[in-house]
């Protein structure tokens, strides 16, 4: 049960909501109404709520609070703002994973009880895009998976072909769908995108409309049923096939695979060596792409308006995920290395303070775009320079690892020196 919200904390609420966010329900407004489900709030207008509780109310927000998983109630938010503790409230926290197609594919690795860390490499760096107006975007309609698929197949042995063809229409290609659940082997895995929005019943963290997202789908037990595999978010069950049809349709995706695995194998060592050759590049592709963002909307350097640089960045969350990829990179090379667990923790939380070093990016870009102080712009600089720093140290200790798996490649491991450890 959420702590009940007190009046006063509400009549603040109101009266930011009634100066900044006027098209938000007020009437609405209770300890249990639910910040998106009820007030409509999407991420963008959370965090500038965020921001106007530190400016306009004085309360200090703590970096926990910018967990997209965090608040779900005006109670929760309530809690955070006045007790200053860590605690778990609302919904518990999703197992998220870093990347959907990647997760789908490492889906059949994993059924196989083979090791799919490997794939994760060209995750960490996977592409981003600007658009027009420099918003940053985890999506493109030009978006291309062919590179995860081609090495998916050279790593694992696994042969994919595009069942979705995006010249002919979505009736047409629903129909193919429909025909290959029917058709497919105990082999077989069919890769779908979807519209995450069009299924309210499935939790949306990001509250992002569209939200394009690959999933794994076959028949249900009922005609009327279809299962969804979703290894990002670690779910899986039965839904009505209308409502995922449904989802389907949505002109804001397009795109789709069908894997065989029936002969998946582990990969050989030259193949992930040069898989991680591909993979590892000395830049830092995200955190440069938020510099771009910003110079964009900055008053003196841009031409997007400073006002709107919280918008621009409001779908850093989904990709600040895919940093948590590092951990697969060290967790493949330390196991096979024998390095010691507590070396591999210790980047663990400095992997988790990169990821979350995002959360914090947006709050001080609503900050710095609401209050157009010099001093947020610094702090917000500040940041990024230290996330940088944070990256660089992560991609050296994984460069450490793999020059140490390369040594021990050329030479045979006595029994007594092979790695006992599994690092999930």
């Amino acid at each position: 049960m959420n702590a009940a919200a007190q009046p006063d904390f509400l009549q603040q609420i109101e009266d930011l909501l009634a100066q900044h966010l006027p098209l938000v329900p007020r009437d609405r407004l209770s300890p249990d109404a639910h910040l998106s489900y009820d007030l409509n709030l999407d991420s963008v207008d959370l965090m500038q709520l965020l921001v106007l509780l530190e400016t306009e109310a004085g309360y200090v927000i703590p970096d926990y609070a910018l967990n997209p998983d965090t608040l779900q109630t005006l109670g929760d938010l309530e809690r955070i703002m006045t007790t200053h503790t860590d605690e778990s409230v609302g919904e518990p926290d999703l197992d998220v994973k870093v990347h959907c197609v990647v997760s789908c594919l490492c889906h059949p690795i994993k059924q196989a009880k083979l090791d799919h860390r490997p794939l994760y490499f060209g995750v960490w760096d996977a592409e981003v895009f600007l658009d027009e107006a420099s918003k940053l975007r985890y999506h493109s309609e030009e978006v291309d998976h062919d590179f995860f698929v081609s090495w998916f197949e050279r790593l694992y042995g696994a042969t994919v072909t595009e069942w979705y063809d995006k010249a002919l229409s979505k009736s047409h290609n629903i129909a193919s769908l429909e025909s290959l659940m029917c058709q497919r082997s105990q082999w077989e895995h069919l890769l779908v995108m979807i519209d995450m929005y069009r299924l309210p019943e499935r939790q949306n963290r990001f509250e992002l409309d569209p939200f394009p997202h690959y999933v794994l789908l076959e028949n249900g037990k009922q005609p009327d049923k279809i299962w969804m595999w979703d290894p990002d978010f670690r779910w899986e069950g039965e839904l009505d096939r209308r409502r995922v049809l449904h989802a389907i349709e949505s002109p804001a995706v397009a795109g789709g695979y069908l894997l065989d695995t029936e002969h998946l194998h582990e990969p050989s060592a030259d193949a992930v060596a040069a898989y991680f050759s591909v993979c590892f590049k000395p830049d830092n592709l995200l955190t440069q792409t938020v510099e771009r963002v910003i110079k964009a909307h900055h008053p003196l350097t841009g031409s997007q308006p400073l006002a709107l640089l919280g918008q621009a960045l409001a779908e850093l969350p989904v990709l600040a995920i895919r940093k948590y990829a590092y951990e697969h990179g060290l967790a493949y090379f330390y196991r096979a290395t024998g390095r010691s667990m507590d070396e591999f923790e210790n980047w663990c939380l400095v992997i988790e303070a990169l990821a979350k070093g995002y959360e914090k990016i947006l709050y001080l870009a609503n900050k710095w775009a609401i209050t157009q102080k010099e001093s947020e712009h610094s702090a917000l600089i500040n940041l990024i320079t230290e996330q940088h720093r944070r990256e660089d140290r992560i991609k050296t200790a994984i460069q450490a690892a793999v020059d140490d798996w390369h040594t021990l490649l050329k030479q045979p491991l006595s029994p007594s020196s092979q790695p006992q450890e599994v690092l999930s």
